[in-house]
């Protein structure tokens, strides 16, 4: 009986070590992990590089910017395209010299808070050779990958200085397509929703008609076609063509169809 009872208490010591050790060992690899996430948020990572862009390409000549592009990542603070893993991820192209604070950045998902002078006149972010109404712009932005093909973004702005922006509210949804070694074909299609303010105020090209017909709701759709390509581990190239046609009462009053495009390569610090 004593040895049933040492052989048991045996038993249990080994049950209880085999509990306790893996336990253990998630513990330092979570310690581990944790410190190497601190690790690597104390560090600064940058993007460099610079595009051809154009806001209409029927007016080529006039609207045809070189812009550089740059990026700032520090923990969750994000400047522009940051160090580049969104872009690579999730498909984004675009840079914006905002100031954003990344709320959740996974490989799959990304959410971001932003804030930035945005530019009524021209629909830019602030640019120091362009003039015209400047406001203050709030953004929530996020991107989802769904799967390895199909990705949802979505981003909601506010006009907080109420200089004329008001509110919008984007939707879209892309495809993208692995062409060559390194490389994806992203084709993209998107929706937006704004204030009869905001539409009042961005009718480019408007015909001689009372903007004041153009309400609150969806009055654009869009359509693009994107190519990107990592170089090699550090360097990239991307292309990107758009059409945006109004839709509802914005028909009426804008003359035409917008088409815009860019053309950029981007150096990432990995």
């Amino acid at each position: 009986m004593k040895q049933m009872s040492l052989a048991a208490l045996f038993l249990l010591a080994c049950i209880l070590v085999s509990n306790l050790l893996p336990s253990s060992a998630n513990a330092q690899s979570s310690s581990v992990e944790a410190g190497s996430n601190t690790k690597e948020s104390d560090q600064l990572y940058y993007t460099l590089g610079t595009r051809l862009k154009s806001n209409d390409m029927g007016d080529w000549q006039n609207t045809a910017r070189v812009r550089p592009v740059i990026g700032l990542r520090y923990g969750k603070w994000q400047l522009g395209i940051g160090d580049g893993r969104a872009w690579r991820n999730l498909g984004q192209f675009g840079s914006e010299p905002t100031l954003s604070y990344q709320v959740m950045d996974e490989p799959d998902l990304n959410i971001g808070l932003s804030m930035r002078v945005h530019n009524v006149s021209t629909g830019e972010s602030f640019d120091a050779f362009e003039g015209g109404k400047n406001t203050l712009r709030t953004r929530v932005m996020m991107h989802r990958k769904i799967n390895k093909r199909w990705r949802l973004n979505g981003d909601w702005t506010q006009d907080i200085l109420n200089k004329g922006d008001g509110t919008t509210l984007n939707l879209g949804l892309s495809y993208a397509w692995p062409v060559f070694q390194q490389s994806e074909l992203i084709l993209h299609a998107d929706s937006t929703w704004a204030t009869a303010e905001h539409w009042r105020n961005s009718a480019l090209y408007a015909k001689q008609g009372p903007l004041d017909l153009v309400s609150t709701g969806f009055q654009k759709v869009s359509a693009g076609l994107t190519f990107k390509q990592s170089i090699s581990r550090h360097w990239a190239w991307y292309s990107t063509f758009a059409i945006s046609q109004p839709i509802a009462e914005l028909k009426k009053v804008q003359a035409r169809e917008i088409s815009s495009g860019q053309i950029g390569i981007l150096y990432f610090q990995r």
